[in-house]
């Protein structure tokens, strides 16, 4: 996991892009890393605590 800072004025909005290595969304199963297809809800803002953005992505 990882984290990048961006500062925006009032009302100044940006889009972002990141990758998410397919071993994020991997268990261990069998001797291996396997990918888990499914729906995961990526969350950004503030900190750990305040995350009031988020998108839905499909494995």
């Amino acid at each position: 996991m990882g984290f990048r800072k961006v500062r925006l004025d009032l009302r100044e909005t940006t889009r972002l892009t990141f990758t998410v290595p397919a071993r994020d969304l991997s268990a261990w199963s069998g001797g291996g890393w396997n990918l888990v297809p499914g729906r995961y809800t990526v969350h950004a803002g503030r900190s750990s605590r305040d995350l009031p953005l988020q998108r839905v992505v499909t494995v």
